[in-house]
């Protein structure tokens, strides 16, 4: 399960997408839809952040979504040993490296 929290989406200049639990199919996909809802507003000047503290696993799918996330411009975030690992996994998106789908 996944509980995705969205906060500051009308007072602030920062949205910050907060993530709780497993990011999985089919949850993946559900992120994905937010995601689209949220990512014009980039366009419009707004920051977008996703918060992954209290995100327990990220299966393939998930990882594939948030490095294609970061590369549209939405700044990852978290902490903990799984986290970090994890986020330098998705931001070293050298050359050659296959990014999926998205």
């Amino acid at each position: 399960m996944l509980r995705i929290h969205i906060e500051g989406e009308d007072v602030t200049r920062v949205v910050t997408l907060r993530l709780e639990g497993r990011l999985v199919q089919p949850w993946v996909d559900e992120l994905f839809k937010t995601w689209l809802q949220l990512a014009e507003r980039l366009r419009q000047g707004v920051g977008i952040q996703a918060d992954l503290d209290a995100v327990s696993f990220v299966d393939e799918s998930g990882r594939l979504l948030l490095g294609a996330m970061s590369r549209k411009g939405c700044q990852l975030r978290g902490k903990g040993p799984y986290i970090a690992a994890l986020l330098e996994e998705i931001l070293d998106t050298g050359p050659g490296r296959p990014m999926g789908r998205w």
